[in-house]
C-alpha cells in the first residue's frame, strides 16, 4: 500500500503565524516632507499666532466663558455622581 504525501493549507485568520522580516531587509519609508507632531505644534503656534476667541470675547464678554466653565463643571459633576451610582451595588431586600 503506496501512502501519498500529505499537503497542507497555510494557516490563515487570526491564528496564522506572521513571517517576521528584519529590520535590514525591510524597505525604508520616505521621510519627503514628513513633519513630527512636536514640529508641527510649535510651527502652528508661531505661524498662525493667537488662534481664535478674541473676537466671541469681544462680542459676548468675559461673562459667557464663565458662564460655560460653570456648565462644563456641572456636567462633569453630574456624570462623575451617575458614574458612581451605576457601580453601586443594588441593596437587597428580604421579602416580607
Amino acid at each position: 500500500m503506496a501512502t501519498r504525501p500529505t499537503t497542507r493549507k497555510p494557516k490563515t485568520g487570526p491564528t496564522a503565524h506572521k513571517v517576521r522580516v528584519p529590520a535590514r531587509r525591510r524597505p525604508a519609508k520616505p521621510k519627503a516632507g514628513a513633519m513630527s507632531v512636536r514640529e508641527a505644534g510649535r510651527k502652528g503656534g508661531l505661524v498662525g499666532g493667537r488662534k481664535g476667541g478674541l473676537t466671541v470675547m469681544a462680542k459676548r464678554g468675559i461673562e459667557f466663558f464663565q458662564e460655560i466653565g460653570r456648565m462644563g463643571g456641572r456636567r462633569v459633576k453630574d456624570l462623575i455622581a451617575a458614574g458612581r451610582k451605576a457601580t453601586e451595588r443594588p441593596v437587597r431586600r428580604r421579602h416580607t
